[in-house]
Order: structure tokens, then C-alpha cells, then sequence
């Protein structure tokens, strides 16, 4: 595969920073605003203002832009018509519906979106990260997937202060405490020591690299690093012997 350069690196990730901060403004303001601006248009206004965003939306090229913003435009037609505001508490759960079919979908190709985005972040990253990568993708999907249900049955069977707080607190709260134990699981799991910080040094006297094959690995990986930028100033770290 041909190495992505750094001008397609910085475009791809301010694509992504852009799709990242519309989902996010979509997941988190939503639920908190809705009430309020229905309070001043109406179950009926506010979908009309959003089928307008949706339009104004269509010149953008975003992968998977015709599902999502099919399925949107179809909720918020339904509350237009009907005045039926329960289709547009659904809209967050057609969000969230929607990470989970890429997240599910990148499990199809050889690299997984968490692959892609470590690789990203960390071009020199070693090969043997794909399969631990594709299971953190895997569960992704599944959360976001199970997100979906939960918002979806909410807004039609929870009062509305309740899928408010689910969708807009209890729901992030989830998703930060996953983050947290998949980083503490990656961090004991591969022994992946690249930092001189604080952590790292804790970490790496609880749990040394060289008494696993993977942390071995790792430290090859971070050996074979600093041995292409030397003269950076970070001593490479000591490798013991195979066996």
C-alpha cells in the first residue's frame, strides 16, 4: 500500500474533524436544544427549519450522505405532517444507527476504521495492531448500534426528560467510561510504552514490556522507530533477547 502523504493526511483528517464535529453538535445539542426550539416554532416549524439545513446540506460530499440524510429527511417529513414530535426524538437514534453501519461496514475491507484512524495518528504504528483494532471496531459498532435502540425506543416510550437526559448525559457518561477501559485494556494489552511521561512509567513498572511476546513486540516496534529518526533525543528502549 502506498504511504498516504502528508497533504492527503491533513485533508482526510480535517474531512474527518468536520463529519466528527457535525455528529457530535447532532448528538449532544440536539436533545438539549429540541425542546426549546420547539417551544418557539412548533413540532411542525422545527422540522420544516431542518428540512431547509437538510437541503442546504446537499452540496457537501460525505460518504453514506444519501442514507443518512435520507433517513433524517424522512423523520422530520413524518413530524411535519403528522405534527408528531416523537419522530423527531428519533433522529438521534438514526445518527448513532448510522456510525454503526460504518464502523460495521469498515469490518468488510482489510483495514478497520479504528485501524485507520491509529494509522493516522500514528503512521509508524506496527502491523500486528490489526486484529486487536478490528475486535475495538466490532465493539464500536455494537455500542452504537445498541444506542440506537435504546434512543429509538425512548422516544417513544420515555417521557421526554428522560430520553433528554439518556441521549444527552447518560448516554456520553457510557461512551467516556468505554473509552477509558479500552484505553487501560490497549495500554496492559500490547505494553506499548512511547511516551516518558508519568504514566507510562507507572504503567510500565506494573506491567513490564518484556515479560509478554506482545510488549516485546512493541518494544522492537519503538526500537525500529528510533533507530529511523535518530538524533531525535529519545533513547530507543532496551530490547531483551528473543525466548
Amino acid at each position: 500500500m502506498a504511504a498516504t502523504s502528508y497533504s492527503e493526511r491533513r485533508r482526510i483528517g480535517a474531512a474527518a474533524a468536520l463529519l466528527g464535529a457535525g455528529v457530535l453538535i447532532l448528538a449532544v445539542g440536539y436533545p438539549l436544544l429540541l425542546p426549546v426550539v420547539e417551544r418557539a416554532l412548533g413540532t411542525r416549524g422545527l422540522a420544516l427549519a431542518l428540512l431547509v439545513v437538510l437541503l442546504a446540506a446537499l452540496p457537501w460530499r460525505v460518504p453514506g450522505r444519501g442514507v443518512a440524510t435520507g433517513g433524517v429527511a424522512l423523520l422530520v417529513s413524518a413530524a411535519a405532517i403528522s405534527g408528531n414530535e416523537h419522530f423527531l426524538r428519533v433522529v438521534p437514534a438514526w445518527v448513532y444507527a448510522g456510525l454503526a453501519g460504518v464502523f460495521a461496514a469498515s469490518l468488510r475491507g482489510p483495514d478497520s476504521i479504528i485501524e485507520r484512524a491509529a494509522r493516522w495518528l500514528v503512521p509508524q504504528a506496527p502491523a500486528f495492531i490489526h486484529d486487536y483494532c478490528r475486535v475495538v471496531t466490532a465493539l464500536w459498532a455494537v455500542f452504537f448500534a445498541g444506542s440506537a435502540i435504546a434512543i429509538a425506543w425512548l422516544a417513544v416510550a420515555a417521557t421526554p426528560e428522560i430520553w433528554r437526559a439518556f441521549t444527552s448525559r447518560w448516554l456520553w457518561l457510557a461512551m467516556g467510561v468505554l473509552s477509558v477501559l479500552e484505553f487501560f485494556v490497549r495500554k496492559t494489552w500490547f505494553r506499548y510504552y512511547p511516551h516518558h511521561g508519568p504514566f507510562d512509567r507507572v504503567w510500565s513498572r506494573l506491567f513490564p514490556a518484556e515479560r509478554t511476546a506482545r510488549g516485546r513486540a512493541s518494544m522492537r516496534a519503538l526500537a525500529e522507530h528510533y533507530g529511523e529518526h535518530a538524533g531525535t533525543g529519545a533513547p530507543p528502549p532496551s530490547i531483551p533477547p528473543e525466548g
